[in-house]
């Protein structure tokens, strides 16, 4: 690279850094706390609930229409069936406000209710900037942003690559006058997984804000040939009637029927699915024999499981243990390059 390239990227690495900052911290602090929101709901919410030696997904029958009448009481939107991260029912409102529910008796929990707010509130943070959709498109230009910093900061970093020290990687002793040192080589250190993250949360984003990248798969429409006579299904009837369609998959969201034309929609994890709330989907008429499935998410092409595994790469949920301890110390790792580029141009500009 010719030394006036050399310096013009680094005009623009630095100037983009500037920009998205403020954007980039708060995802990377937010997505830090949700890696394991789930254990740590577990451990002061539920008290280390576990599921039932006798659990089984037939076992939701006897649950499903209580859950329909709670939910419908309190205005909810959702349910989440229990499993073995969340071996409890989730109800969710529309204002993403959670109601955890035992499944021994359907009870709520009601020990430390101030982390499910808290978490709801970094939820929203993470995802929309408090700022609904302005948010998602802050976020997606930051997300864009960042893609080039990652790239152009391994660009940077490659002439001196033969300098590389891992002392320079844990942030101690930190040493101000050394900021760009750890800068450097702790960007490079973490680029693969911060990558992976803010090229898959950029294209979620995309999907949402933009378009999506491939067109919603089409339904297969079937009948319910043992109900000869259309009748008003109950939530367990639908249910039954879904387990039918996918009968090795694990029941993960519901959507409850409104009305006589609703339908409810159940969404289903096919084993060794990585996305941890399953992609494949069936909808059961409330007053028909109609019943809507998706392709099996084991069943699509190459190019929509590549995007089916978008939300567990960003997240690590389903995926394993491992790959969550990596997205925890990447989103901790672009906080603090975010922090060691600003501490680094503030130096620079005070010389």
């Amino acid at each position: 690279m010719k030394r006036s390239e050399f310096f013009r990227l680094r005009f623009w690495h630095r100037w983009l850094g500037l920009i998205a900052i403020l954007p980039l911290i708060t995802a990377a602090l937010t997505g830090t706390l949700l890696v394991y929101k789930k254990p740590l709901i577990r451990l002061l919410v539920t008290h280390n609930a576990q599921l039932p030696a006798d659990f089984s997904q037939q076992g939701l029958l006897t649950q499903i229409d209580q859950i329909e009448t709670i939910l419908h009481q309190r205005g909810a939107i959702r349910a989440k069936a229990p499993n073995e991260q969340e071996p409890y029912w989730t109800i969710t409102s529309k204002n993403q406000q959670h109601l955890l529910l035992s499944i021994d008796n359907l009870t709520p929990y009601q020990s430390n209710l101030w982390l499910l707010d808290s978490y709801a509130f970094v939820h929203h943070l993470h995802t929309k900037l408090l700022l609904e959709k302005t948010g998602q498109w802050i976020l997606l230009v930051s997300g864009s942003f960042a893609l080039v910093l990652l790239i152009s900061g391994c660009v940077l970093w490659w002439p001196g690559r033969k300098g590389f020290r891992w002392k320079f990687v844990k942030p101690w002793p930190f040493k101000l006058r050394m900021v760009l040192q750890f800068h450097r080589h702790s960007g490079v250190v973490v680029f693969p997984v911060l990558f992976i993250i803010t090229l898959t949360g950029s294209i979620m984003l995309w999907q949402k804000q933009v378009k999506p990248l491939l067109n919603p798969l089409a339904m297969q429409q079937l009948t319910a040939e043992h109900n000869a006579k259309p009748v008003k299904k109950s939530a367990s009837d639908a249910l039954a009637l879904a387990q039918q369609q996918i009968p090795d998959g694990a029941l993960t969201y519901i959507r409850f029927a409104k009305g006589d034309n609703g339908f409810y929609r159940f969404r289903f994890r096919l084993p060794d699915e990585w996305h941890s709330n399953g992609r494949t989907s069936v909808n059961v008429y409330a007053k028909s024999n109609r019943i809507n499935v998706t392709a099996r998410s084991d069943e699509v092409t190459w190019q929509y499981n590549l995007i089916n595994q978008l939300y567990p790469l960003h997240s690590g949920y389903g995926i394993n243990d491992w790959y969550q301890l990596f997205i925890m110390f990447a989103g901790l790792g672009l906080a603090w390059l975010s922090l060691t580029g600003l501490l680094s141009y503030a130096r620079q500009k005070m010389r």
